[in-house]
């Protein structure tokens, strides 16, 4: 039969402390949430977790990623100078990702989507064949997120205004803030969004006129049938990074370099083929025209 090899001194050692540093910030989150009056079913419902999930971080056995914990103290109203702290300490001993499950097509209802957006200095993003969620029109946006569902489920219309209230940060930009797009030429010519596309490359046309808005273009001939996955980069003021890849039921946040580097080696592919943005917006007006 097999037999684990024992744990050498110095890793017993890295269990105690991450075993410790679980605790100390489980204990933390329970009192944050009783201090808001919250339940765990309210911290659960608010947050779109499953009860086992919270459970575990508040009694220290899962050792909750940063992004856990920062979405935790945001739902629980958490008073800033303990945020921070609590912060600092998940940010410790990182686990390297963390996933989180959404309705079908729909990360737009996860609290860490929107934690990611206001706190980034910069964000990347590339969404295969078609336009960027923090780009779209409401019309596009619906459409998109209508895909498969039932036409009266309620939830499209909750994650269209969450979609929509996301784009503000491309309003009020703060210092040093940039955003770059990548778009595939072939989004400008989706046959199946005929009816709303004008609307929608006008609208693009807006915003790659907005300073700290990069529109890249990648040409048709570039365009890769191998590569599918939705992904955004967000780095933060602190220097901190994220990757945040999407796929149909659940969003999976690495913040591992080793993890990220695919993704990070496609930006660049992307950044050698992209055109200029002076090209990219020539692109979309001739789009609009046609």
């Amino acid at each position: 039969m097999f037999k684990p090899a024992p744990a050498r001194p110095a890793q017993l050692k890295r269990v105690e402390e991450s075993t410790a540093k679980s605790r100390e910030i489980g204990a933390a989150l329970r009192r944050a949430r009783k201090k808001s009056n919250l339940t765990q079913a309210d911290i659960c419902r608010l947050l779109g977790w499953g009860a086992p999930r919270a459970s575990r971080m508040e009694s220290g056995q899962r050792e909750g990623s940063v992004l856990d914990v920062v979405t935790y103290l945001a739902g629980a109203r958490t008073a800033p100078a303990e945020f921070e702290r609590l912060k600092k300490l998940a940010e410790s001993s990182p686990n390297g990702y963390d996933l989180q499950r959404h309705p079908e097509g729909m990360p737009d209802l996860l609290p860490t989507l929107d934690f990611l957006h206001a706190s980034a200095k910069t964000m990347t993003f590339y969404e295969p064949r078609r336009i960027p969620s923090l780009l779209q029109s409401e019309q596009y946006a619906e459409v998109m997120l209508r895909h498969n569902r039932n036409p009266k489920d309620p939830l499209v219309k909750e994650a269209v205004q969450a979609r929509l209230s996301r784009q503000e940060i491309l309003k009020g930009a703060k210092k040093d803030f940039a955003t770059t797009f990548y778009i595939d030429e072939v989004a400008l010519h989706d046959s199946a969004m005929r009816d709303i596309l004008d609307e929608q490359l006008l609208q693009l046309t807006i915003t790659s006129g907005v300073p700290h808005c990069h529109v890249h273009i990648i040409p048709s001939d570039s365009f890769d049938e191998d590569f599918q996955t939705a992904f955004g980069f967000f780095e933060d003021y602190e220097g901190n990074s994220v990757l945040a890849v999407h796929t149909a039921a659940a969003m999976l946040v690495l913040e591992d370099a080793e993890d990220m580097a695919p993704y990070l080696r496609k930006l660049s592919e992307l950044r050698e083929t992209a055109l200029s943005e002076q090209e990219s917006t020539e692109k979309i007006n001739s789009a609009v025209r046609l």
